[in-house]
């Protein structure tokens, strides 16, 4: 995949209290492929639009919108989990 592929695609990291909130029709992940930081307090969305989902707008505590590249050298930081560690291109975070 090309890197302008990720040009659209925004990330927000929000706190795993909030996903009751999240419409996951809005967004490119599952509930069943979320990754978590180290100790399950955050999780992260990605998105393909203009505009932030309706339902992550209502998020309040929520971190970004972050690009694609911010968004990996957010998860090759400590407080991610050992699966995202060392990530080296933007296909590594695609769901």
């Amino acid at each position: 995949m090309s890197p302008d592929a990720f040009d659209n695609r925004f990330y927000f990291v929000i706190p795993t209290s909030s996903l009751e909130y999240v419409d996951f029709d809005e967004v490119l992940e599952s509930e069943l492929t979320l990754r978590y930081n180290s100790n399950s307090t955050k999780t992260f969305l990605c998105y393909e639009a203009v505009s932030v989902p309706p339902s992550l707008t209502s998020i309040k505590s929520k971190e970004g919108p972050y690009a694609n590249e911010e968004m990996l050298n957010i998860l090759n930081g400590s407080d991610w989990s050992i699966e995202t560690e060392n990530l080296t291109s933007e296909e590594d975070i695609i769901v």
